[in-house]
């Protein structure tokens, strides 16, 4: 290829990226975050008023921030976004985490790194919903194709 085809297809491709017609034809769409309903509990009891940060890193990073009700539940929505890098033949890695101030302190409840674009992939098909005890151990899970550092468990409501 010519080094003038190739300045043309460059700058073409720049303006089908810079310009968001990727998003607006979904190309390389994929869900960051699948949707989430968590109940937060410590020492069986709700934890009322307390925030909740949910962050992602794909092409950068990205955060959300919610309140725990008087049962201790909260749920964030899906976040799905388009990336020109989907279409590319490299691995899809979003780092995922979710996090409670507690106490006054930033403490990680949830951590995960998800490799494939579907939602609901984090749990190999299932909806992330939750109940997190902040007195149990972190444990790892190796279960749903990558590793996964959390105190919560499924909720058996939730089960496909």
């Amino acid at each position: 290829m010519g080094l003038k085809k190739r300045i043309v297809l460059s700058f073409a491709l720049f303006l089908f990226v810079s310009t968001g017609v990727t998003e607006m034809l979904g190309i390389g769409k994929t869900c960051v975050f699948s949707s989430v309903k968590m109940q937060v509990i410590k020492s069986g009891e709700p934890v009322r008023n307390a925030q909740v940060i949910r962050r992602w890193e794909w092409n950068e990073l990205k955060e959300e921030k919610t309140v725990t009700d008087e049962h201790g539940y909260f749920s964030f929505p899906a976040v799905f976004e388009s990336s020109v890098s989907r279409l590319l033949p490299i691995e899809l890695v979003i780092a995922q985490g979710i996090y409670i101030i507690d106490e006054g302190e930033e403490n990680r409840i949830w951590s995960n790194s998800k490799r494939k674009p579907e939602e609901n992939a984090e749990y190999g098909g299932r909806s992330i919903d939750l109940i997190c005890e902040l007195k149990d151990e972190k444990v790892l899970i190796e279960d749903y194709g990558s590793l996964m550092v959390t105190m919560c468990q499924l909720n058996k409501d939730g089960e496909k």
